[in-house]
C-alpha cells in the first residue's frame, strides 16, 4: 500500500490517506457529456447552472473530446450569458469540435486516486475523464473530487 503523509493544517498530526484506492472511489461516474454533432448553445446551457465545468465530448459512447467553460470564455461567451441572440449567434458560427480540446488527458477505468492526482497535476485541465480500454467514458474525476478525499482522510 502505497501512502501518502499529510500534515493537518494549524496542528502537529500526520494523517496517512491511501493514494492506491481506484479512482471509482473518488470520480463521477456516468457523468453528463455532449455528443459531437450537438449544438454549442446546449453546451453553453449545461454549464450555466455553474454545478460543472467541464463536459466531455463524445462520438456515440468514445471519448473525442472535452469542453470547459474556459474554451466558451475563450470565444468570448460567458455560459450565463443571456443576451437573447447568444445561442443563435454560438450555433450559427461555431460547432462543438471547433471549440472542444480534442484528445483530452485520460485515466484507465483501473487506475488509483493516485494516478488521477498525477493526470491532474500535469495537464491544463481541472478534470480527467476516466474510459475503459476501448475509449469509452466511464467516469470524471475533478481537481475537486481530489481536494475533497484529501479533506475527507485528514
Amino acid at each position: 500500500m502505497r501512502v501518502c503523509e499529510a500534515e493537518g493544517l494549524g496542528t502537529s498530526e500526520t494523517a496517512q490517506m491511501n493514494v492506491d484506492l481506484p479512482v471509482k472511489e473518488v470520480m463521477t461516474p456516468h457523468p453528463r457529456a455532449v455528443q459531437l454533432g450537438d449544438k454549442i448553445s446546449d453546451v453553453r446551457a449545461a454549464l450555466a447552472d455553474g454545478r460543472m465545468h467541464h463536459l466531455p465530448v463524445l462520438d456515440g459512447k468514445l471519448l473525442v473530446g472535452i469542453i470547459s467553460t474556459t474554451d466558451l470564455l475563450e470565444f468570448g461567451f460567458a455560459p450565463r450569458d443571456t443576451h437573447e441572440n447568444v445561442d443563435d449567434y454560438l450555433d450559427e458560427h461555431f460547432n462543438i469540435e471547433q471549440v472542444m480540446q480534442s484528445w483530452p488527458v485520460t485515466i484507465p477505468s483501473n487506475s488509483t486516486i493516485r494516478d488521477a492526482a498525477d493526470a491532474l497535476a500535469t495537464g491544463t485541465l481541472h478534470a480527467v475523464p476516466v474510459v475503459k480500454a476501448d475509449g469509452e467514458l466511464v467516469g470524471i474525476v475533478t481537481s475537486t473530487d481530489i481536494v475533497s478525499f484529501v479533506v475527507s482522510q485528514t
